[in-house]
């Protein structure tokens, strides 16, 4: 199957390595996908990287005339069976160019949040009229909030999250413990938050909750891995709590999986926004004990008490008892550890993603025939 794949983000974080992943996964699998990306941005010069066909285009707001009749050039010469779009922008281009296509193709959304909908007239025509099927990165319960609380109509909207290569994110040995790089005894416990510095991802309560439990145990040490606009704000935080000894912001690491198995939980405190995170099931499929909320499909996946704990957002008391619960229990985190790896094998692995996505994009060419 011929797939046009659209992403207008000029930043990296799970979105945008989700993006690459399924990709370059489908291309595994005999489609013929080619990027539409904005020029310069690092997820075009990381498709590059992975041999992913790509081609730039700028679609900055000011440009969209532009973009969409480049784009329906491209449609027209290609003629792709699907039309991917994955962000605000990437959608309206896609879209209205495939409306200016016939045959037209079909377009899927990926909706990577689980915040609502805007309601204002644009954002229904998109969702309403523009785009054929949406997809939700998370479970039933982030499906049921587009249709019940935003009105779209139930057989437009499937819901899966994004895929783990189980056989890359897998319990091991860290090459180099991050103990050892941060000059602490190997018997010291480490908690850590992977994420882009994004305010809703809750960095601010896991600084709150690292406080709270060192004021009473100077055995561990809380790290933050990752980058984005939020970084200046949690240093001055990290900084007003008196915790610069015993929280540390290591930015960004291409060394992911090393980071989680130098870990003993793992945690990500998200306050909105959120499905279900990649980097949380990542931490669950190398067997992590994990940490969490109540937010978006979360709790689809850490059932509390069973795969991790969850607690409600916003609530660094809580955030800091699960934590300290952990760190107290040896079996405690073997045992959650390996029930949350077991769920992601037999649920959440990324062939089965795979499969998902493929009966989407059938399901979509098949509307589209008997449209036409």
């Amino acid at each position: 199957m011929k797939l046009f794949v659209l992403e207008s983000s000029t930043t990296v974080g799970g979105q945008e390595l989700a993006v690459i992943l399924h990709a370059e996964g489908l291309r595994k699998r005999g489609h013929q996908v080619t990027m539409i990306l904005e020029p310069g941005s690092p997820i075009m010069d990381m498709a590059k990287r992975e041999g992913i066909p790509v081609v730039g285009l700028c679609m900055r707001r000011w440009r969209y005339p532009s973009a969409i009749l480049t784009l329906r050039r491209l449609l027209m010469q290609e003629r792709p069976a699907i039309v991917h779009v994955n962000s605000s922008r990437d959608s309206w281009i896609g879209s209205l160019a495939a409306r200016l296509v016939a045959p037209r193709p079909p377009v899927i959304r990926t909706r990577h949040i689980s915040t609502p909908l805007n309601r204002n007239l644009t954002t229904g025509l998109l969702y309403q009229r523009l785009l054929d099927l949406v997809i939700v990165t998370g479970g039933e319960l982030t499906r049921r909030g587009l249709i019940e609380r935003d009105g779209l109509a139930s057989d437009r909207v499937v819901a899966f999250p994004i895929g783990i290569d189980v056989g890359v994110f897998k319990p091991g040995a860290s090459t180099k413990d991050l103990r050892e790089e941060l000059g602490l005894p190997r018997t010291h416990l480490l908690v850590g938050l992977i994420s882009y510095l994004r305010s809703y991802k809750g960095h601010e309560y896991f600084i709150d909750a690292a406080a709270r439990i060192a004021a009473r145990d100077r055995d561990v040490t809380f790290v933050v891995v990752g980058q984005g606009p939020e970084e200046a704000r949690l240093r001055a935080r990290i900084q007003e709590q008196g915790v610069g000894h015993s929280v540390r912001m290591l930015g960004y690491r291409d060394d992911l999986l090393n980071v989680f198995h130098s870990l003993d939980v793992f945690v990500i405190p998200s306050v909105e926004g959120d499905t279900i995170p990649q980097v949380l099931m990542q931490a669950m499929a190398v067997g992590l004990p994990v940490v969490s909320t109540t937010v978006g499909s979360i709790p689809d996946v850490v059932r509390n008490g069973e795969t991790g704990f969850v607690v409600p957002p916003r609530d660094a008391a809580a955030l800091a008892d699960r934590i300290r619960l952990l760190l107290n229990d040896r079996e405690l985190r073997a045992r959650l550890g390996a029930a949350g790896r077991s769920l992601v094998e037999r649920h959440y692995s990324l062939d089965r993603m795979l499969d998902e996505l493929e009966r989407v994009y059938r399901r979509a060419a098949d509307m589209a025939a008997a449209r036409s």
